[in-house]
């Protein structure tokens, strides 16, 4: 007994074991592929976040110092004229300028001719000014 011509089927079945065998082959290479590919994809998303982050802290670190300067310059314009005007500079090598026994010129004691000298760490003796009083302390 023989088949007819209209059930042979053979021709058919190459194609679907082949096709069966691509699907096989790419399941396995996915399976087998697959969770090197996860931990690649992994890493990558991590290195990205971390360089985001740092990133972000480094901007938030300069955007405040940005700001720390604008309002240290914004305070010493307004408050600085202030603090200028009641804080004239002064020649610290003005007393060497005075002459001897001008008192009313004289930056160490201010007039008065006695200065403060330290005895201890807490306290002090009045004494006769060496910039007024020149002469006391040459003899």
């Amino acid at each position: 007994m023989s088949r007819p011509s209209c059930c042979d089927n053979s021709r058919g079945q190459g194609a679907g074991i082949a096709a069966v065998v691509v699907i096989l082959a790419a399941a396995f290479i996915v399976a087998k592929i697959g969770p090197i590919v996860v931990k690649i994809v992994h890493i990558a998303l991590e290195v990205i976040r971390v360089v985001a982050l740092t990133a972000a802290v480094v901007l938030i670190f300069t955007v405040a110092a940005w700001l720390a300067v604008v309002i240290v310059r914004w305070w010493l314009r307004h408050h600085g004229a202030r603090r200028q005007a009641i804080l004239q500079p002064v020649n610290a090598t003005a007393w060497r300028d005075v002459p001897a026994g001008d008192q009313s010129a004289c930056m160490a004691c201010g007039g008065s001719g006695k200065v403060l000298r330290a005895i201890s760490s807490s306290r002090y003796q009045p004494s006769a000014c060496p910039v007024c009083e020149p002469a006391e302390w040459a003899g």
